[in-house]
């Protein structure tokens, strides 16, 4: 005849396993655009490993961005958010239910009868929790999910990346190529003040005529400090991006090149390649698969639970016990109903804030889409502008030479000129900025490997092994 405890055995023996509590998974959706506003309807494949910035043809950009992958520091740390996501893996499934330890013991002690005397124990402990309710598989389910979502971050560390190194040397080679132009028309404007010098000793222009061309001279020179200060600072950002020091960079830097652009717009696919594309959505969505394993979790601590004990004590006196032992949830039941109501609103704040990343997604694509659609006309007028303003000063400074016009005529072709040729270096700049940004929304080069760092997506079992 069975006893009370070994039906009880046998039952829990039976359902564990069987039983799984809590809402199974199932992924989200959204209503999309079948295509971005002034976009193509194309889609977009194997964007992760897409290295867009070397449409920039930029050797030296190249170099800075592959030695950041490997060292900078935002991407170190997200390493270890994967490596801590890893380890809280090896916390769940059968590690989850098992508890067990040996201890042993010496004693000597002295008694007036018996004199002195030596005791010695060995005691051996074990405790297995059956899963009768699924609550350790949904705790590995979470796990899995935050060990997926913990890789996308890193995704999105690197998108970060891309887009400040990228936004950074854009900047100081505009701040290099403005300073450039500057000096430029320093030397313009000293060759008007040389030529209405002269001709004041002829008597041919007056002493207000040398007067405004020695103030424009002056006005130009003082810009250049400026434009120098913010080339560096963002020298300095490049390297803190780098954790490198930024004499070696500057020096690099300083041996001069061009504003980078891109030779080609690149495509940015359709609005559903994002779901797949951006690190951001991903992990929102491993968010919201987390979310929804943990509300099993939780039910799963309103039911019943039965431990499986035994015991084992070897020494003075030889002793052992085993049995299953039967909880159930009585007095605090409030407090995990409480839990498991809040792990549902939680998990139903995970599915919308997969909807809303899936939205600002959409929105980055748009925005950048229009903004280096829109800098790439600019650009083309400005180039056109910035030529025509170069032959307006040479034929106006001939004419003042000849007399058939006034300083003022000349100076207004200086400045001109000068605005214009600054005004298409921020175009270049603002489009250079616009086109990487968009490559950035668009999910583009996050998967690119650096010299250090957990491969990513590996499967569970090989990130277990």
């Amino acid at each position: 005849m069975i006893k009370p405890t070994g039906m009880l055995l046998i039952s829990g023996l039976a359902v564990s396993g069987c039983a799984l509590l809590g809402p199974d998974y199932v992924a989200p959706t959204a209503e999309i655009p079948t295509r971005f506003v002034n976009g193509g309807s194309f889609a977009l494949v194997n964007a992760a490993q897409t290295p867009w910035w070397q449409s920039l043809e930029d050797e030296k950009l190249n170099a800075l961005i592959q030695r950041g992958l490997a060292q900078n520091l935002s991407i170190e740390a997200s390493y270890e958010r994967i490596r801590a996501a890893q380890a809280a893996l090896g916390r769940t499934g059968l590690n989850a239910q098992t508890t067990g330890n040996a201890s042993g013991q010496v004693r000597r002690q002295e008694t007036e009868a018996a004199g002195a005397t030596t005791n010695k124990s060995v005691s051996l402990n074990a405790n297995y929790v059956f899963d009768l309710f699924g609550g350790f598989r949904r705790g590995r389910e979470q796990a899995v999910a935050n060990f997926e979502a913990a890789q996308f971050d890193t995704g999105t560390v690197r998108l970060a990346y891309l887009a400040d190194i990228v936004n950074a040397y854009v900047q100081a080679r505009f701040f290099q190529s403005a300073t450039r132009i500057t000096v430029r028309t320093v030397e313009s404007r000293r060759r008007t003040l040389s030529l209405v010098n002269t001709r004041r000793k002829a008597g041919e222009a007056t002493e207000l005529e040398v007067q405004q061309a020695r103030a424009q001279l002056s006005s130009a020179k003082a810009a250049l400090p400026s434009l120098r200060a913010n080339f560096e600072a963002n020298i300095f950002q490049i390297a803190t991006l780098l954790a490198e020091p930024a004499g070696p960079i500057l020096a690099m830097m300083n041996e001069g090149g061009g504003q980078p652009l891109p030779h080609s717009f690149g495509g940015v696919g359709i609005p559903a390649d994002l779901v797949r594309n951006r690190p951001d959505v991903r992990f929102a969505e491993r968010n919201f698969a987390a979310a929804t394993a943990a509300v099993g979790v939780a039910e799963a601590q309103l039911y019943p639970s039965l431990t499986l004990t035994g015991a084992v004590t070897e020494g003075t006196l030889d002793s052992w016990n085993f049995g299953p032992t039967l909880s159930l949830p009585l007095l605090n039941r409030g407090f995990l109903k409480a839990n498991r109501n809040i792990a549902i609103s939680e998990a139903r704040q995970a599915q919308i804030g997969w909807r809303s990343a899936v939205l600002l997604a959409i929105e980055d694509v748009q925005t950048s889409l229009s903004s280096a659609s829109n800098f790439r006309l600019q650009l083309k007028a400005l180039k056109e502008a910035s030529n025509a303003s170069g032959r307006v000063l040479r034929l106006s400074r001939e004419s003042y030479t000849s007399g058939a016009i006034t300083l003022i005529d000349v100076l207004d072709a200086e400045r001109s000129n000068a605005s214009n040729e600054l005004a298409l270096a921020e175009a270049c700049r603002d489009y250079a900025i616009s086109w990487s940004q968009l490559q950035v929304a668009a999910g583009k080069g996050w998967h690119q490997q650096g010299a250090n760092g957990p491969v990513l997506f590996a499967n569970i079992s090989e990130v277990e092994g």
